[in-house]
């Protein structure tokens, strides 16, 4: 019988230092789920300000745009009115001086006329004409 208690001692030995072995685990585990906890406190805070600061840049975001469309649409309205690009009819008749009779002509003076291209063209005046 002695054998069998102290074979039972041996057992209740080696069980209660698996116990203490288990509880100084779960001891453990306790530390790291407190410490998960906090972590995870600590992400939702950061979560929470990112999503604050990602809804104030939305905001800046749309009001930014919003004052560069009015701005965009205003120098739109600013702009002058464009002629039409089509090129003008050539006029049917074309500018021909008068005749002047009682015109002084001094040496090297020329009539002068604007074509419809915007071009200039000169014309002698022939000074004995109107003698």
């Amino acid at each position: 019988m002695s054998k069998h208690l102290t074979k039972n001692a041996t057992e209740i030995v080696i069980l209660q230092k698996n116990l203490k072995d288990l509880q100084a685990k779960l001891d453990n585990y306790h530390e790291r789920i407190l410490e998960l906890m906090k972590d995870k406190n600590v992400a939702k805070e950061e979560l929470q300000k990112e999503r604050q600061l990602l809804l104030e840049l939305e905001a800046e975001f749309s009001k930014q745009q919003f004052e560069t469309s009015s701005m965009i649409t205003k120098q739109i309205e600013d702009w002058p009115d464009v002629l039409d690009s089509k090129p003008l009819k050539k006029p049917e008749k074309s500018f021909k001086p008068k005749t002047v009779t009682s015109y002084v002509v001094k040496k090297g003076e020329k009539w002068t006329r604007i074509k419809p291209d915007g071009t200039v063209e000169y014309m002698d005046i022939q000074p004995g004409e109107w003698d």
